[in-house]
Parts: structure tokens; C-alpha cells; sequence
């Protein structure tokens, strides 16, 4: 899977948290909170796999898994989930959070 962690950085205003405390494993975590919004996302880089999570007021209203995803990709304040060169997702780091999904 390819992304840009400096897009991730810069998206999500914090570095990366590892998911289980080891660095090295490609089990990752960036979070973002605007308002009562918290967007998190989980990034399994070796099985290319990617869940995100949305809540409002510390309850979840979105939560998806997404398999065989090979890149992430940023464009302006969007974060593209792309399976092959088909966006599936995108998250959106405007004025407020939100997410769509593509028709599959």
C-alpha cells in the first residue's frame, strides 16, 4: 500500500500511533477530532487494509473496513482511498469531517 505519511501528517494534524506498540509492524493509527467529531483511521499496511471510524459526541455513526486497498492518496483537504485507480472513499478534512463511499 502506498501513501505519504507527511499527507497523513499534515491531514490529520498529529504523527502516527502504533496500534499494537510496535513500530516497525505496519499496524497504524492517525486521529483527528473537530467540533464532536473524532475521525480515526487504522492502517494495516501489510494486508492492506484500512478501517475508519467516525463519531459525534463519542458515539459512532460510520464505521467501515476496506480491503485490498493499494494507495492513499491526498488531494487538497481529501484523503483518497484507492483500490487499484478506483477511489472507493474519501474522506473529507474540511470545515467539518465526513466521509463518502463510492458506488462499488
Amino acid at each position: 500500500m502506498k501513501y505519504d505519511e507527511l499527507d497523513l501528517m499534515e491531514l490529520f494534524l498529529s504523527e502516527s500511533e502504533s496500534l499494537t506498540d510496535n513500530i516497525g509492524d505496519g499496524n497504524i493509527m492517525y486521529k483527528i477530532s473537530k467540533d464532536d467529531f473524532t475521525l480515526k483511521i487504522f492502517i494495516r499496511t501489510y494486508e492492506n487494509q484500512i478501517s475508519v471510524f467516525l463519531t459525534y459526541k463519542e458515539k459512532e455513526i460510520f464505521y467501515g473496513d476496506f480491503d485490498n486497498i493499494t494507495e492513499l492518496k491526498k488531494e487538497d483537504t481529501y484523503l483518497r482511498i484507492l483500490r487499484e485507480e478506483s477511489t472507493i472513499a474519501s474522506l473529507c478534512f474540511g470545515t467539518m469531517l465526513s466521509i463518502s463511499i463510492e458506488k462499488q
